[in-house]
């Protein structure tokens, strides 16, 4: 190999890590930093599905962060309940209500009520009443 090639690979590996991090690893590392910003402490893997799912709104990240103090709840199903217009304060308090019963949260049956504009600190009242049947 010649000096010239040498030169040559190493200014198209430059060029290619260059494009590659401002691609791919810039908008995660900017997330991270947002979030950071707001008291949420994502991992890289967290960070780009924010990224992905444009979910970097101040309310989004604040309400993650509020939840995730009581219960932790995988990334992604926030951003699907955030996406289809869910209110995440509703959902802490629900949330917290059913930790307060020393019950296990029922992620799924919670947002489905905060979808369908239910108050859930009243659900969890009543669902605790029928045994811990919620009605939908």
């Amino acid at each position: 190999m010649t000096f010239n090639q040498i030169i040559l690979t190493v200014f198209l590996v430059a060029i290619f890590t260059l494009i590659f991090g401002s691609v791919y690893l810039l908008p995660s590392l900017f997330a991270k930093m947002r979030s950071h910003k707001y008291g949420l402490k994502l991992n890289f893997k967290q960070a780009k599905t924010l990224v992905k799912n444009n979910c970097l709104k101040a309310d989004f990240l604040v309400g993650v962060k509020e939840i995730w103090e009581i219960h932790p709840i995988q990334i992604n199903k926030l951003v699907d309940h955030y996406h289809a217009g869910g209110d995440l304060i509703n959902l802490k308090v629900g949330v917290s209500e059913m930790i307060q019963r020393e019950m296990e949260p029922d992620i799924n049956m919670l947002t489905a009520l905060n979808l369908a504009n239910r108050d859930l600190k009243i659900e969890v009242e009543k669902a605790e009443r029928n045994n811990w049947m919620f009605e939908l």
